[in-house]
């Protein structure tokens, strides 16, 4: 079963959503079905540059006002330690482009280390507020996935993966996408916004059932039987 997740580093609630997807994994347990997980590019602030603008700042301008600002980190802050999460809005946090951590994760996806490498740019920013878009901060999350520091500073010299991006964030606008986290399963379903585990499992239970051939006549299994009739 494949897994498309478009998704930015910055954030909060697609952190909090990747954890909820994982803990939906945990609860089918055995039912769990095998997956192909792929993350995409999103820009939350496509006009965004490497100039680090404070967050709060930045979202008081976008969000109407600081008092706003602080509801709606309280709120988010909250929601994510309850997923025992270590997100903390008072490490500094700043408004950077996103684009140089995507291409980071475009080539982790080549090594097949998104996973770790996504997560220690979550990590980067939300737990230790580190600059997204400082060179050394990259390396320090690819080093989650073992890709050597050298390998990052040929990426971010060039314009190795760029054009890849670009055609992803392009695909997400083909698609309607305008919020993330947005999951799509099997190019099918798709499920927004940092859901219940328990809604995930009901989705990829739902999926599986679609994907499992219909027993065959006369197998062991009745086609009927006290919870219904199969097609």
């Amino acid at each position: 079963m494949r897994i498309d997740i478009w998704s930015d580093v910055v954030c909060p609630w697609c952190w909090i959503g990747k954890h909820r997807f994982q803990r939906a994994l945990e609860l089918m347990g055995d039912k769990a079905p095998p997956l192909e997980v792929r993350w995409h590019p999103f820009l939350l602030d496509p006009d965004a540059d490497a100039t680090p603008v404070p967050l709060r700042q930045a979202y008081a301008a976008k969000f109407g006002g600081a008092e706003r600002v602080e509801q709606m980190l309280a709120q988010t802050q909250g929601a994510a330690q309850a997923e025992g999460l270590p997100m903390d809005f008072d490490r500094g946090q700043v408004k950077v482009t996103t684009l140089p951590a995507h291409r980071l994760l475009w080539l982790a996806g080549r090594e097949g280390v998104q996973e770790p490498v996504g997560e220690a740019l979550f990590r980067a920013h939300f737990e230790h507020g580190r600059n997204l878009a400082n060179p050394q901060v990259l390396a320090d999350a690819a080093a989650a996935g073992g890709i050597p520091a050298g390998r990052v500073q040929a990426l971010l010299a060039s314009d190795e993966g760029l054009a890849e991006v670009r055609a992803g964030l392009g695909q997400a606008q083909a698609l309607g996408i305008q919020s993330v986290p947005t999951f799509v399963i099997n190019s099918r379903y798709a499920v927004q916004g940092a859901q219940p585990p328990e809604v995930f499992a009901q989705v990829l239970e739902k999926v599986a059932a679609e994907l499992a051939p219909a027993p065959a006549a006369g197998a062991d299994e009745p086609a009927c039987g006290p919870d219904g009739c199969s097609l």
